[in-house]
């Protein structure tokens, strides 16, 4: 019997790991796009991009102040990151997550070439952000959560991430509007996002409607240590 409590102790340690679910290809009615290639990267910091999505407004909107953790999910090669870096200032940080290393080795170039110290790369899975909980005062998805191949397990880790009074912010292509010109699956109604954010503990808090393309949402948590609904910039 002696022997028996460190054997099992000892085997906990070499339970096999839970096993990863799969991916989905469909969500709530939506079908799930594929994940942009590293390759096209470039077109990420295409010179059009400011004309076409706005994307220094959108920015202005998310009302960042200096000293705020906030996370870049999806990021790339840094478009958000870097800016958002900026905002944050030397006491605040920026999460910067992307599920390709080679996403991750650009940013990383990008990050280096601007000298910036205040942004923590994450490398995370199709089914885990790899964030600290409660850490961020701010999650932004800019033209990714559509991508997810594992929406349920990736709110939730993004969920846990949110300090209470957090928000969880996503921009996407607007499927209401026939004249984007972006593939339908990479689109999303406010209806459908806000069917896939309630079912998931979420709330819409506050949205922007201005800019050229996309949809602007905020969301908080719902319950416990909610955010608190603002009046809604148009």
């Amino acid at each position: 019997m002696r022997l028996l409590l460190p054997l099992l102790l000892l085997s906990a340690f070499h339970l096999p790991a839970q096993e990863v679910p799969p991916p989905l290809t469909e969500y709530q009615g939506r079908v799930i796009a594929r994940t942009m290639h590293w390759k096209g990267a470039e077109w990420l910091m295409r010179r059009v991009r400011e004309a076409e999505e706005g994307p220094s407004q959108m920015r202005e909107q998310l009302h960042v102040k200096p000293g705020m953790a906030v996370c870049d999910m999806g990021c790339g090669n840094g478009y958000h990151t870097l800016p958002l870096a900026e905002m944050v200032g030397e006491k605040g940080k920026v999460y910067a997550v992307d599920v390709q290393p080679e996403m991750i080795e650009m940013l990383k170039q990008n990050i280096e070439s601007k000298g910036l110290k205040n942004i923590i790369p994450i490398n995370s899975l199709y089914h885990d952000p790899k964030l600290p909980p409660n850490t961020c005062d701010m999650i932004l998805l800019v033209d990714v959560y559509h991508e997810f191949s594992h929406p349920v397990q990736m709110l939730a880790g993004m969920r846990a991430a949110l300090k209470p009074d957090g928000q969880l912010v996503l921009v996407e292509f607007r499927a209401e509007d026939d004249s984007v010109p972006i593939k339908p699956e990479h689109k999303m109604s406010k209806a459908q996002i806000n069917k896939e954010m309630n079912a998931n503990g979420f709330k819409l808090v506050r949205e922007y409607d201005g800019l050229p393309w996309q949809h602007l949402m905020f969301f908080g948590k719902a319950g416990e240590g909610a955010a608190t609904p603002v009046p809604q910039a148009k």
